[in-house]
Formats: C-alpha cells, sequence, structure tokens
C-alpha cells in the first residue's frame, strides 16, 4: 500500500465509486479478493513458456493492485523483486491490465480491495513453472501455503473524517519511504496489534500507522480457505504515485 501523502480518503472515495450500483447476488458474508483459476485470471494469462524462452529464470516479483468490485484491477504497481526479474516484472504489469480477480465481498455484497501478491517463476526439471500467492510473506511463500493475506477493503458508508492528521514534517518534506510493520488482524478483520519493524527516521509515520490502521477496514486473513486470527508483514509506501 503506498498512497502520496497518505491519500486514504480519496482512495476510499475511488473504492466506494468503483462498488456502486453493482447488483444483488447469492454472495457469502464477507470474502477476500481472489487470484481465481478461471481463463482471465493472472495465473492462466501469464506466458509462462515464452518467458523461459526469453530466458527467464528463477525469479519473483511483489505486486500489489485495487480489485474492483467487477474484478477488474486498478492502480497496479512492484515495490519489489528478485533480482534478473525483469522479463517477469513486465509480463505481469501487462497481464494485470487483463486480469479478472474474484472480487472482495462484504456483508453479502461485491465490493474493493486492495490486494497484495507475488508471482514467482522457478525451473524443475528443466521446465518452467508459475505460482501466484495472495501474500508477500516470505516465510508463507517458501512453504507454499494457502495463505491470503489481509486486505484493505471498501465498506460503504464508513466515516473516516476521525483519521488523526498526517505528520506535518512528512507533509512538509514531502517524505518518501517504507514502513514495515507486523500487523496483526483477528478473524473478522479488527487490528488487534502493530509493531513497527523499520521506517525512515524523523518523520513518526510509525506512529501515524499506529494510529489509523485500527480504523481501516480489512478483510480478515485466510488459510486453506477459512477466516483466522493472523500476524503478518505488512509493507506501506508513502509519497510513490500508483499506476500501470
Amino acid at each position: 500500500m503506498r498512497p502520496s501523502r497518505f491519500v486514504i480518503a480519496t482512495t476510499l472515495t475511488v473504492f466506494s465509486a468503483l462498488a456502486a450500483n453493482l447488483s444483488a447476488e447469492n454472495l457469502p458474508e464477507k470474502r477476500p479478493a481472489l487470484i481465481g483459476s478461471g481463463p482471465g485470471s493472472l495465473v492462466n494469462l501469464i506466458d509462462t513458456q515464452a518467458l523461459f524462452q526469453k530466458g527467464q529464470r528463477d525469479a519473483w516479483v511483489m505486486f500489489e493492485c485495487g480489485v474492483a468490485g467487477d474484478g477488474i484491477a486498478f492502480g497496479s504497481d512492484f515495490f519489489t523483486a528478485s533480482p534478473d526479474s525483469g522479463l517477469l516484472k513486465n509480463e505481469v504489469r501487462r497481464r494485470l491490465r487483463q486480469t479478472r480477480f474474484i472480487p472482495a465481498v462484504y456483508n453479502h455484497k461485491r465490493t474493493s480491495a486492495w490486494f497484495a501478491g507475488t508471482v514467482v517463476f522457478v525451473l524443475a526439471n528443466g521446465q518452467p513453472h508459475l505460482r501466484v500467492y495472495a501474500n508477500q510473506d516470505l516465510d508463507e511463500i517458501k512453504r507454499g501455503t494457502d495463505f491470503v493475506a489481509p486486505q484493505w477493503i471498501y465498506v460503504p458508508n464508513r466515516n473516516i473524517t476521525d483519521f488523526p492528521k498526517y505528520p506535518s514534517v512528512a507533509r512538509h518534506d514531502e517524505a518518501a519511504g517504507v514502513v514495515k510493520l507486523r500487523h496483526s488482524v483477528d478473524a473478522n478483520g479488527k487490528t488487534t496489534n502493530l509493531q513497527v519493524i523499520s521506517e525512515p527516521p524523523g518523520y513518526q509515520l510509525g506512529d501515524y500507522l499506529k494510529k489509523v490502521l485500527p480504523l481501516v477496514d480489512f478483510s480478515p486473513g485466510y488459510r486453506n480457505g477459512s477466516a483466522t486470527a493472523t500476524t503478518y508483514t505488512l509493507t506501506w509506501w508513502f509519497g510513490r504515485t500508483i499506476g500501470w
């Protein structure tokens, strides 16, 4: 997540517009945005053989994007990748424009969510293989677990006027950087604990997030298809524009 100057209010407005006017369906009470397995899913759109033939070898790319209530991705960006992952990164960026996710659900209605994922390209027995994970936790990815990290979701009619003010020093300096946190979310999507791992010095951005994130609505983490209390690594970017 990486809103410039922490434009949560603006992003929630976008989420609201994208989630509006969706017809009622027989949907669960809640569900995170999911990668899916249909012909329009990211894992099936990426041309694994072409990447292999062009010279791509073992690599991984972490990406983020919004997923609208109709499953369309928007505002994608990348924040870290393994060395020599350029071909994979370009392919992921290109295919995200065509991808259809399974949208998130809140209160039996489709809604917008912020999706953080990882694409892993590996060679095994001389053949390329691709996996897409719905999290960016390297320990989870190494174990190959079925884990969907908590996702920031849009909840209609949520009052956001009580958010604390963005740190004035960071605003004045147009601060940019990364805050890494250990974020604990219960099975209902409520933040229960936050620990700052690292942050840019001098701007109090970690303290700011400790005040803000408990006010943000999350879909809970899911393991093997079931909502569960989760502690995971959350990376939050400041001062970087989201785009294609």
